[in-house]
């Protein structure tokens, strides 16, 4: 027993040295160099992975690094990522990622680096449910496997459930927090089943102007937010747990819609998944900040996408199958990141 305490101390004390990297776009400050090293390359694969996925094409390169803190321990993994906005700009951006080094690799740094392609497309606060469940979207196969049964518990239990149209709406986290993040996610990847990851971030823009009611109309042809709460259920009625999406519905093209962006200046936090490590999978738990500014204001009608050349997509004609992936690993110079053995285990 006290060697095994005498390891602890070592390793603390080994984690306490501290180290910095730094990549085209980020400033990594890590425990040690190899820590440090392995993030800033695991950083800047994500940010051009996560940018094809979701724009279809990577991001300009930063004016100014994204300072990153990376925190090993062996409780719980999180993190945030704080922005602050101003006349359609990103003004500044940092993070900071938390706990055993292979859950934040896989888990909560491609988590975070998609809130960084959300506020490039954006340039605004993103609604609650969009911005956190589009970003699980990001996560491992086990995040979202844990999402999806978190939602049909939440569903199966009496008067538990947000229904979409206050949730849409939501700029401030409720109580049960767990119920933001697990139905956005569910919702999320449902709509991106039928028409893709751009055409989802088209649609949340387009609402954030015109109304939900409205965009759901343009973008997947259903006549109210009631009746896509309906088909979501349904669908995850009809899906197994684990089972690849399907597409559900047909839907006609429309117009295209372009626009500017009015000053808004905001800091935004998230906090990924917080789970245990060496131990068997536990359900998921995430924090959030207790300052949010009272003035995000989602459902302001001069809100627009402010990304350069990047106005709405046209809504999408809908075939049998689902769309593929707008990821693109050809655009991708970096190659793969190194083994994560490379680091701490």
């Amino acid at each position: 027993m006290k060697a095994k305490h005498g390891l602890v101390l070592i390793l603390l004390s080994f984690l306490s040295m501290g180290a910095s990297y730094r990549t085209q776009n980020f400033i990594i400050n890590a425990p040690n160099p190899q820590i440090a090293q392995q993030v800033g390359q695991y950083a800047e694969y994500y940010r051009k992975q996560k940018a094809m996925e979701w724009l279809g094409r990577e991001m300009t390169p930063w004016p100014e690094p994204c300072p990153v803190k990376v925190l090993i321990s062996l409780n719980g993994a999180g993190g945030a990522t704080s922005f602050a906005f101003d006349q359609g700009q990103v003004l500044s951006q940092e993070m900071q990622v938390e706990g055993p080094l292979d859950r934040i690799l896989v888990s909560v740094l491609p988590h975070e680096i998609t809130h960084t392609v959300f506020a490039y497309y954006f340039r605004t606060p993103v609604p609650r449910w969009a911005d956190e469940g589009g970003c699980v979207l990001s996560e491992d196969d086990l995040e979202k496997q844990r999402h999806d049964s978190m939602t049909r518990d939440i569903l199966s239990t009496p008067g538990r459930k947000i229904p979409l149209r206050r949730l849409f709406t939501m700029t401030k986290y409720p109580n049960d927090v767990m119920v933001l993040y697990a139905e956005g996610f569910s919702v999320s990847e449902y709509l991106v089943s039928l028409g893709g990851r751009p055409t989802f971030l088209a649609f949340v823009a387009y609402a954030m102007n015109y109304g939900w009611d409205n965009a759901v109309k343009a973008y997947y042809r259903f006549n109210s937010i009631e009746e896509l709460e309906e088909r979501w259920i349904a669908y995850l009625r009809n899906n197994r747990p684990g089972q690849a999406p399907g597409l559900l519905a047909s839907n006609g093209p429309r117009g295209n819609e372009s626009s500017t962006i009015q000053s808004l200046a905001v800091t935004r936090q998230t906090y990924p998944p917080s789970q245990p490590v060496l131990e068997a999978p536990m359900p998921v738990y995430r924090g959030t900040s207790p300052n949010q500014p009272a003035s995000e204001d989602y459902a302001n009608p001069s809100i627009r996408p402010a990304s350069p050349s990047a106005s709405y997509n046209q809504p999408q004609q809908y075939y049998a199958q689902p769309q593929q992936s707008q990821q693109s690993q050809g655009g991708i110079s970096l190659g793969a990141p190194q083994s994560v053995g490379q680091g701490l285990r």
